[in-house]
């Protein structure tokens, strides 16, 4: 049974390793997994370079976490899968005869032919989503493995395109990889042309004039949205179109040679400081302990980093006007509607007025990027409906919350209510579920959801509200933890959410899912207060990752809410707004 006293103890020991984690400039940098994917992508950007960069600690990373099936994951403990692993084989062939051992490439080549290989397997994880399958097939075609009429011809002139034209277009990529459809269809370009003679004219007569467009996209620190994998792609497409010596290249050579860690990876992304601290802060803040954990010096140091971190110029990705927020506070992050969510509520909750001026600039970014559906999607409005250009529960849920009062919430409740399943859950769009048939985290999704009752909940929203909140009691498992759906492993970063919405959706904290999800988390908390990570995350087309950050602020945020309800004698009661019909 669960004692006030260990309750407290857990609470106090997370607080500290949260804390413990804080920069001085007053953010939360985190660390991302370490990634056999973008790993073996770097690689093969880097083939036949000379500089500083170790290709044989990398190799060695790769060779230590070769799954037993012959695959790789994403991260170190993700479970294979075929982009990862086809990347992996085409790293090795590049910087032959270094690399891996027979008998593991042997495996890996066994793996992959097991999935359906580089064509009909690609096809089957992606369908006609071409943001990634196609890099890995021009990768492919770079290791000398595919021909590369088998890699399809991106139409990279249309990134030339307007940005108000773009949903019209339909492009077969989401809207943040126009770098790599301009670098790997000028790939495909130069080694197998078009058969069609206008668009071979057209294409070769555009080449100069897209290669300045993603020039000017490119940020100072070389690396397109301080990402390695899109980087990585940008500068293989372009060696293999033959413009090796083209000042983009030089930029992500340098942001390549940078980014490689100790242990010889890289990884998805550089950090998540941003996102990351607007997670540390509502953690604190679900439990009350935000006060009592940072000065008052010291929490006008965080609010002043982030104020500093809004956006000031238009977006040369979607020419999206000032006043976002991006993931992190390097050149290459964009602003989007989930970390300017984030931003706003964190501010809020630092002694930030609502009329702020900046939070008034959020919010009318967040209306400006709302989608005629009435729902929310990640960086662009109308764009399309691929993944992170289509509206999404979870971010609608967290706008939902940021932008209270608004003028789009009906809308947005609306699009909610077309949302939940039938089950009563909802899918998120950035966070998934390996164990999950459809890989989606419902867990996450619903979380959110019942996260935005208190604060702009509506009385007509009752019953999709009771219904979620139904669904998320019936998949607690048997030890008492939650996982991302029915049946999945019991992880920190679903139980943390999941016990913080059962106490926020009026649940009696002391009723037994509380006590039990509690009692789990206590139960696997580490010595140094934190948790283990899952690779929970979703990136750049389904590519998983785990951040040390997140089953902290996760787990806390649940405790430190269970606590407060505790201590105030009962769970706090949501608000009631204005009823939609």
């Amino acid at each position: 049974m669960l004692s006030p006293d260990d309750l407290q103890t857990s609470v106090g020991r997370a607080v500290q390793a949260l804390i413990a984690q804080r920069n001085p400039e007053g953010y939360w940098e985190g660390r991302l997994a370490s990634s056999p994917l973008a790993t073996a992508v770097a690689l093969c950007a880097l083939a036949g370079e000379i500089g500083a960069y170790n290709p044989a600690s990398a190799f060695a990373f790769l060779a230590q976490t070769q799954n037993k099936d012959g695959g790789w994951g994403d991260t170190e403990i993700s479970k294979s899968n075929l982009a990862a692993t086809l990347l992996v084989l085409s790293a090795n062939t590049m910087h032959a005869p270094a690399g891996l051992s027979a008998t593991q490439r042997q495996a890996a080549q066994e793996y992959t032919e097991k999935m359906g290989g580089l064509s009909e397997g690609l096809r089957r994880v992606y369908g006609s989503d071409l943001t990634f399958q196609v890099p890995i097939r021009m990768t492919a075609a770079c290791a000398g493995l595919i021909p590369w009429s088998s890699v399809d011809a991106l139409p990279f002139e249309l990134a030339l395109a307007p940005r108000g034209l773009m949903g019209a277009l339909r492009l077969p990529v989401v809207s943040y990889a126009l770098p790599a459809l301009v670098c790997v269809g000028l790939a495909r370009h130069a080694k197998a042309p078009s058969w069609f003679l206008p668009s071979r004219w057209l294409r070769s007569a555009l080449t100069e004039k897209a290669l300045n467009l993603i020039l000017k996209m490119q940020p100072e620190s070389g690396g397109y949205l301080e990402a390695i994998p899109i980087t990585a792609f940008c500068m293989l497409g372009l060696k293999a179109a033959g413009r090796g010596d083209h000042a983009i290249v030089s930029n992500a050579r340098k942001f390549l040679f940078g980014t490689q860690r100790e242990d010889g990876a890289w990884p998805v992304e550089v950090h998540l400081s941003i996102w990351n601290t607007t997670r540390a802060i509502e953690a604190l803040a679900a439990g009350d302990l935000l006060n009592s954990s940072l000065k008052e010096a010291e929490r006008n140091v965080t609010r002043d980093w982030l104020l500093a971190q809004q956006t000031t110029g238009v977006s040369v990705y979607s020419d999206a006007k000032p006043g976002g927020w991006g993931w992190n506070h390097l050149s290459g992050s964009v602003p989007d509607v989930d970390d300017t969510s984030g931003a706003i509520l964190a501010l809020k909750v630092l002694g930030v007025p609502i009329n702020h001026s900046a939070l008034e600039r959020g919010r009318q970014w967040l209306y400006s990027i709302q989608n005629n559906d009435g729902g929310w999607p990640t960086f662009c409005r109308g764009w399309g409906t691929l993944p992170f250009d289509r509206s999404a529960p979870d971010l609608t849920v967290h706008a939902l919350r940021a932008v209270e009062p608004a003028k789009g919430e009906v809308a947005a409740w609306r699009y909610l209510r077309s949302k939940q399943r039938a089950d009563g859950s909802f899918a998120p769009l950035w966070f998934g579920c390996e164990s999950a048939s459809d890989e989606l985290n419902s867990t996450y999704g619903s979380t959110h959801f019942l996260f935005s009752f208190p604060e702009c909940g509506y009385d007509a929203f009752k019953k999709e509200k009771d219904r979620c909140l139904d669904w998320l009691r019936s998949i607690q498992n048997p030890d008492g933890g939650f996982g991302g759906c029915k049946d999945a492993p019991s992880t920190a970063e679903e139980t943390g959410l999941a016990l913080r919405a059962l106490v926020l959706s009026g649940v009696d904290p002391e009723e037994s899912c509380c006590m039990r999800a509690a009692e789990w988390l206590i139960k696997n908390q580490r010595a140094d207060g934190s948790w283990n990570p899952a690779p929970i995350g979703f990136y750049f087309a389904v590519l998983w990752y785990y951040e040390e950050l997140y089953p902290l602020c996760y787990a806390l945020g649940g405790l430190g809410a269970l606590e407060a309800a505790l201590n105030a004698g009962k769970s706090p009661n949501k608000t009631a707004g204005e009823s939609v019909s």
